[in-house]
């Protein structure tokens, strides 16, 4: 989950805000409906293309083509320009009329040269300007389209510039790889896009092919370390063991702030001071997105096995093997205890583990990996989600012994320290009703491929286990049907007993698991959010601080910390996508897809700034918030993250798959 470190990080670090334009809302109204807004300033966007995104952004090619429409505010425009990008970054543009406010097209069409309707991604621009290339002094209109074929069941996969190893299957790199030209396309195309001006990044004049900026890309925006990419991997480097790695954050994020100088010299403030690094657990996030699609999708980059493949072989050499303890005192001259089977807090790119004193914990006030830390219940689900994608052969016997080895340590030998739990009706639990829904995921998906395999000492196989660890999450809920205030916490919950009870339909307790997730999301679905603090529909989940109301103002559990302002984060939304895709495959109550494609659908443009927030690169920022305390959203500001990101595109992923099945 998103902890207090990443949020207050980002809260200091110095951000490139731009400006943030606001239109009448067309948001589904889904639980309760604002007052909606309208703002005069002059730099709002003339032009809106929400309308394209209704009734769903999800489109099956069974129904016919794609209907683009929108409106504009200005009665003098009487012709818009409109564009369509596809996820491989080929673009086909036309001219619409304008007719009383409004405009539509038909993709493919009404668009010259444009191919068959087939799966994939469709970025579509309106500009109320002459064309793409001068900037919109009068705004831009964004959104995204999903499409699917649901009778081939054929999903799409989503463009991973953000992530993206720019590698193919025969080891051409860059301009030579087969990946260039629409990567090339699709950065070229956010970075001259109205949303990315907003979020203060944008640059009409940059272009990927240009040297300069191409090292920009790689040092301000990708998450993939470029700069190990061309080693002979035939031998490990300390730790690191492959090639697939990706950081927390972009090089240049690294710093004193967050970081320790490498030459032990704080004063030195040089970027080459200080090593990158990626988290355990944001590794894990971006390598689960990755199994997912590898897994699920038609898939848009050739070597994605590869990529997968690497990636697990490094989460599990973060992996601590022996019987020793690999906590060091901490500041405060505090110990952990963290033994055979419990993963790394992190690894820098040169192979070195992150410990107390280095990276991120150079600054003592950071704690993720105290009591158990934030790390394990994620790496054990991306395990899971490993062996589901690759159940034979060396790799899966690497898995399996490092999933026996994480459930020993997260399961058994953390109850002497603590770290672990047991409920009152004898089921055993990781942490917190969170973290180990994390860990229930894992089981879950392992479970599918490899239910007999031996996993606890004496000799439980996984099915057992799971099935234990899913009634350990019945056990936690409370009497008014939560497990906390924090919407990511029941979502994952929610989450881990959907798919539970999918992937074990037969299993006496699997009602109950189905009873459990489904009495938590109806609390919350129909929580209010209070008209004096939120405009807006409320379509995303925040703290839902009594059973009937819900509030995006974190204030309300630390004035000081969060002032009287709305937050919204995106990986609790991408936890949400999750779960209430499963629940609808579970239950076919449509409620659960209905709210969660309206989630897809403020990501994909239908939001106040009418701009894409999962975008061209496939990132996702890390959370919105309404600067001015007037209830509506106004801040976008480009901080794209491993949590927003993966959870995001993990969701989105279950959904398309929920509508197929």
């Amino acid at each position: 989950m998103l902890t207090d470190r990443k949020m207050n990080s980002f809260l200091l670090r110095v951000m490139m805000v731009g400006g943030c334009g606001l239109l009448q809302s067309q948001l589904p109204l889904v639980a309760q409906t604002g007052a909606g807004f309208e703002r005069t300033n002059p730099a709002f966007s003339q032009i809106d293309l929400r309308d394209s995104l209704q009734p769903s952004v999800l489109r099956d090619t069974q129904n016919g083509p794609v209907i683009i429409s929108g409106r504009v505010r200005d009665n003098n425009i009487h012709s818009v320009l409109l564009r369509v990008t596809t996820s491989r970054g080929i673009s086909f543009s036309r001219r619409a009329s304008v007719t009383a406010g409004k405009f539509h097209a038909s993709y493919p069409v009404d668009f010259p040269n444009a191919s068959k309707l087939a799966p994939g991604i469709l970025f579509v621009d309106a500009t109320v300007e002459p064309n793409f290339t001068q900037p919109a002094l009068r705004g831009n209109a964004e959104a995204t389209i999903f499409v699917f074929d649901g009778n081939t069941r054929q999903l799409p996969d989503y463009p991973s510039a953000f992530t993206t190893d720019l590698l193919d299957k025969q080891g051409k790199s860059d301009q030579r790889s087969d990946k260039w030209p629409g990567t090339l396309s699709l950065v070229n195309l956010y970075m001259h896009s109205y949303g990315a001006r907003l979020a203060g990044i944008g640059n009409a004049d940059f272009d990927l092919a240009n040297p300069t900026d191409f090292t920009f890309f790689k040092n301000n925006i990708a998450l993939y370390d470029f700069g190990g990419r061309g080693k002979n991997w035939v031998g490990a480097t300390n730790h690191r063991v492959a090639r697939t790695f990706w950081k927390s954050v972009w090089n240049t994020w690294f710093n004193s702030t967050n970081d320790h100088p490498l030459d032990g010299n704080p004063t030195n403030q040089k970027s080459s001071n200080y090593l990158p690094y990626a988290f355990t657990n944001d590794f894990a996030d971006i390598l689960i997105e990755h199994l997912t699609r590898y897994r699920l999708t038609d898939q848009a980059e050739g070597n994605l096995e590869s990529m997968c493949r690497e990636g697990l072989e490094n989460l599990i050499a973060c992996q601590h093997r022996q019987a020793t303890n690999f906590s060091l005192p901490d500041s405060a001259g505090h110990r952990e205890t963290y033994t055979a089977g419990a993963f790394r807090y992190g690894m820098f790119v040169n192979g070195d583990f992150m410990t107390e004193g280095k990276g991120w914990f150079y600054n003592p006030a950071f704690r993720d990996y105290a009591a158990g830390g934030v790390l394990n219940g994620r790496a054990i689900w991306a395990l899971g989600e490993g062996l589901r994608a690759f159940p034979s052969g060396p790799l899966a016997t690497k898995i399996e012994e490092s999933l026996a080895l994480g459930l020993q340590f997260c399961l058994n030998d953390a109850q002497a320290t603590g770290y672990a739990h047991i409920t009152a009706k004898g089921n055993r639990y990781w942490r917190d009703a969170g973290e180990h829904a994390y860990l229930a995921l894992g089981l879950v998906n392992a479970c599918k491929v490899s239910p007999d395999y031996i996993a606890l000492k004496p000799g439980k196989r996984l099915r057992l286990i799971c099935i234990e660890a899913l009634n350990a999450l019945v056990d936690l809920q409370q009497p008014n049907g939560q497990w906390a205030v924090y919407s990511n916490v029941d979502s994952m919950v929610i989450a881990a007993l959907a798919e539970g009870a999918l992937a074990l339909p037969n299993e006496p307790d699997s009602k109950r698991w189905r009873a459990a997730a489904e009495r938590c999301a109806n609390g919350w679905l129909t929580a209010k959010v209070d008209l004096k603090e939120f405009m807006g529909p409320a379509v995303h989940f925040g703290l839902r601080l009594t059973p009937d109301t819900m509030s995006y103002r974190w204030s309300h559990l630390d004035p000081k910390a969060w002032g009287d302002r709305n937050y919204i984060f995106f990986y609790q939304s991408g936890h949400w996508i999750h779960a209430l895709a499963g629940l609808a495959e579970l239950t076919a109550d449509n409620r659960y897809r209905q709210r969660a494609e309206s989630m897809v659908s403020y990501l994909c443009g239908n939001n106040p700034w009418g701009v894409r927030l999962l975008n061209e690169l496939g990132g996702v920022y890390n959370w919105v918030e309404d600067r001015d305390g007037d209830g509506i959203e106004d801040q976008l500001k480009q901080d794209m993250y491993p949590e927003s990101t993966a959870f995001c595109k993990i969701g989105i992923f279950h959904l398309l798959n929920s509508k197929t099945n």
